[in-house]
């Protein structure tokens, strides 16, 4: 008896070695009920962990085969004696769980099971769950030694639950905390981007329409100075009219062109193709740099996630005011391919290139695209080689 006793309190001290040392709580479970069935010499064990509202919500087992657990189907709830034990301040001891008056009785297809003991698990002040042992080897009742050792136990995996709740705790806070910084950071590139995208606005405000009007009130003062004379120049008068027409018509294809740059309603009609094509055929127009369109996989009744279509779009249109300013090319494609991966948009143009240093990207205009794939969980690659054109791919996951 003495040498059995060694044994189980050997049992005892190599579980308490092995809860210890571990941080993950699956394998503190298990190892749990494990080595309770172990040192208790019992037949089966589990373990429900329950809610606030004394419902199990998870529950670990030993002893019964995958064929046996699939035959009784669905696992306890906490009625009947496992009720009680939820309940109960300390350990219960049972010779016969069926003929207990608290029993509520055991499902279809489950094993017999006569001798039992369970035992409160608290980690710190909370009630976390309740270990149980059945079927005491050799058909013998379970014991104060049983009983003594089962609630050690239980301690040492509470002190282990308890550590490996805080480890999973400050992983999720570090994890918050990482998030939280990542999204500091976007907000900050994002609002880079947007006054980057401001700082382009003013400059096309003052660049582009500032100088139409300033050539309207021109040609207004010329028309004044027509008619202003003892002798009206009405002739002249009209001429600079029309001049003046044309210059108003002319501020107001500017005004409608920024507007479209800023968001091209077509985008919202119609959709990504429309939305493209009519910006390669104006760019073509507008640069007599020919811009080739291939769509593959969409068309002009289809449509993506609005996020991704802005995304696309831009990028698209980015690259190509790029072609169109810098690159003195004289020709460029756009090809999007959408599948069930993904889309993926190639713009290549045979202009001069650049070189693609390593590290972030310099230019705005780049590092504006790379941040707008990136809100979509995007990725854009640019390869350039000067005098070899430039090729920009963009892939965004659906």
């Amino acid at each position: 008896m003495a040498a059995e006793g060694d044994r189980r309190f050997d049992a005892l001290l190599r579980g308490a070695l092995e809860l210890t040392a571990e941080h993950d709580l699956d394998h503190i479970l298990d190892r749990m009920v494990r080595c309770a069935a172990e040192v208790a010499r019992a037949r089966y064990g589990a373990l429900g962990v329950y809610d606030v509202a004394g419902r199990i919500e998870r529950f670990v087992h030993f002893g019964l085969d995958p064929a046996t657990v699939d035959r009784i189907g669905s696992y306890p709830e906490g009625r009947g004696m496992l009720g009680e034990v939820i309940v109960a301040d300390g350990p219960i001891r049972l010779i016969d769980i069926g003929a207990d008056p608290r029993s509520c009785g055991f499902p279809p297809h489950h094993p017999e099971m006569r001798s039992f003991l369970g035992v409160p698990v608290r980690v710190g002040e909370r009630r976390f769950g309740n270990l149980y042992v059945t079927e005491k080897d050799g058909g013998g009742l379970f014991d104060e030694e049983d009983e003594r050792l089962v609630v050690t136990l239980a301690a040492f995996a509470a002190a282990a639950i308890e550590s490996a709740l805080l480890v999973s705790a400050e992983r999720e806070l570090a994890a918050a905390r990482e998030r939280s910084a990542m999204q500091q950071e976007m907000l900050a590139r994002v609002i880079d981007a947007q006054e980057a995208e401001r700082a382009r606005v003013a400059r096309d405000l003052h660049d582009q329409i500032g100088q139409s009007l300033t050539s309207v009130l021109l040609g207004l003062r010329l028309v004044d100075g027509s008619l202003s004379t003892d002798d009206p120049d009405i002739h002249d008068a009209r001429t600079h009219t029309d001049e003046v027409r044309a210059l108003v018509a002319h501020a107001l294809d500017e005004v409608r062109q920024l507007a479209f740059d800023l968001r091209p309603t077509v985008l919202d009609d119609v959709g990504l193709v429309a939305a493209l094509r009519r910006l390669a055929k104006d760019l073509s127009e507008r640069s007599e740099v020919p811009v080739d369109l291939a769509v593959d996989g969409l068309d002009d009744e289809s449509r993506l996630q609005p996020a991704i279509e802005t995304v696309v779009y831009r990028v698209v249109q980015e690259s190509l005011t790029n072609v169109t300013r810098h690159a003195g090319a004289t020709h460029a494609s756009v090809e999007i391919t959408v599948n069930s991966r993904g889309v993926r948009a190639t713009i290549v143009d045979d202009g001069v290139g650049f070189e693609v240093g390593p590290g972030p990207l310099r230019s705005l205009g780049l590092a504006g695209m790379t941040e707008r794939a990136s809100l979509v969980d995007g990725q854009l690659d640019i390869a350039s080689t000067p005098g070899a054109g430039t090729t920009v791919v963009l892939e965004v996951p659906r």
